[in-house]
């Protein structure tokens, strides 16, 4: 008897630990239907089926099936997803709501204006400095034509890309490099799933040689033409006005995609310096499909790989001088100055060693929020000052009312945030926060005007505390 009841109770706990750790919602079982298309997605359109039967993307298979049989909602679904594939064995692979449909969503990026601040063109006496910060967007490809027109106006002798918060995008690289040409070069070309049905080998130059290279603005038609074909010739050529001065290329680990291969085919030409850090080496070609219960996935149909260097997808493309993606455009000043390279490195990385110290190596963070349009009153942003012993600290006054906010630099490459499922923020009590870009905005409500004290200790590497207190 006593055996039975052991045996009844150790059942019951068990059914209560399963049911702990997989739910069997009516989301769920719509979650699990996702799952399975997305595998399904991944085995018709991949660009290299093979690399599906390896042991890292079986692997992560199981983690997404165990995610759509645990998470609560859609949301908590997506976020897990991309958290996941974060770390993943191949690039460009993202979970989102549909916001249109797939067939649309090529339309419309083919005619997306994305605004002026994707390309910024500033002087410092007879150098120009033209920052990109992304490959996207009809308005991007006008900007950099009109600052090319600019440079060539102002007779620049000399001249700065700083493409180091660009992570990609379609085709504004492409007028970016062809101004810089004489002659046309053969950069790289896309590969795609027909290639690898018959092929064990990367290709090369003489693989293409026959073909016509693509031409084009139109990424809908770049994706029909890159899937069809097995290999997709990149070929660009010279435009005018044609820049022959001295050039600098600004790059970072976030540098990626679109950018990475306008970078490298930018390596070709004997008059530009590559300075910065290895870029992110994701460097594939992605598509979105629609997916069951309003999800859409994005995942990558076609690989590049370069004419100089082979395949750029994790690698990515060296720098000429290598330095700390916050020096570099100290560098390149101090180069266009007439400084010797082995003196301006010197100086430089005694000032990064400096930084170093500091938690954040010498970047300034501010406080971004609602309460200042999220930076965009940048008189009202205040900044975190660094006090020693990895403590920043701000002062600023808030009227009576409902806050969020999250601390960042004014790049926002990351931002301190609220853990998910986080409370508000409570004046007086320490909050932990994540660290990571695109983390959930924090909460204050305040009952009445007050000034408050912003304190971020990040003395543990491993925590960032937050402690606001209201002045007296």
């Amino acid at each position: 008897m006593r055996n039975l009841i052991a045996l009844f109770i150790a059942l019951v706990l068990a059914s209560c630990n399963q049911s702990k750790e997989t739910k069997n919602t009516p989301l769920n079982k719509e979650l699990l239907t996702v799952a399975d298309s997305i595998s399904q997605l991944m085995t018709n359109y991949h660009y290299n089926p093979k690399m599906l039967g390896e042991t890292d993307y079986l692997k992560l298979e199981k983690e997404i099936q165990k995610l759509a049989k645990t998470v609560e909602s859609g949301e908590a679904f997506i976020a897990g997803f991309n958290q996941l594939w974060s770390d993943g064995p191949f690039s460009h692979v993202r979970l989102a709501k549909t916001e249109k449909p797939a067939e649309e969503m090529a339309e419309f990026i083919d005619s997306l204006r994305v605004g002026d601040q994707s390309v910024s063109l500033k002087w410092e006496s007879k150098t120009a400095i033209l920052a990109v910060t992304t490959m996207t967007g009809v308005d991007t490809k006008e900007r950099v034509f009109g600052a090319y027109r600019e440079i060539e106006e102002n007779k620049a002798e000399t001249l700065v890309i700083d493409i180091r918060n660009n992570t990609g995008g379609t085709f504004a690289g492409i007028p970016l490099i062809g101004h810089l040409m004489t002659e046309p070069i053969d950069v790289g070309m896309f590969v795609s799933r027909n290639w690898w049905k018959n092929n064990t080998e990367v290709p090369n130059i003489e693989d293409v040689r026959a073909l016509s290279p693509w031409e084009g603005w139109s990424i809908k038609t770049f994706w029909q033409d890159v899937q069809e074909q097995p290999l997709t010739r990149v070929r660009f050529k010279p435009m005018l006005p044609y820049f022959d001065g001295p050039v600098y290329v600004l790059t970072s680990k976030k540098t990626a995609s679109a950018a990475e291969f306008t970078v490298d085919a930018m390596a070709h030409l004997d008059n530009v310096t590559i300075i910065g850090e290895t870029t992110a080496g994701e460097m594939l070609s992605q598509k979105m499909f629609d997916l069951p219960h309003d999800f859409q996935l994005s995942l990558p149909i076609a690989e590049y790989c370069s004419t100089r260097i082979g395949r750029i997808e994790g690698k990515g493309v060296e720098p000429d001088i290598a330095i700390d993606q916050s020096a570099a455009l100290e560098l390149a000043t101090s180069l266009i100055n007439g400084e010797e390279l082995s003196e301006a490195i010197t100086a430089l990385q005694n000032e990064l060693d400096k930084m170093e110290e500091e938690p954040l190596g010498g970047k300034a963070i501010y406080l971004f929020g609602n309460m200042n349009d999220w930076g965009k009153k940048w008189e009202a942003s205040p900044r975190l000052g660094y006090k020693g012993k990895g403590v920043y600290e701000t002062i600023t006054d808030l009227k009576k009312g409902k806050y969020e906010f999250k601390i960042a630099p004014m790049n926002w490459e990351f931002d301190f945030g609220a853990k998910p499922n986080q409370e508000k923020v409570t004046i007086g009590t320490e909050t932990s926060l994540i660290k990571e870009r695109g983390s959930d905005n924090l909460k204050i409500e305040l009952a009445k005007d007050a000034e408050l004290f912003f304190r971020l200790d990040l003395s543990d590497k491993k925590t960032a505390i937050l402690t606001i207190e209201q002045k007296k």
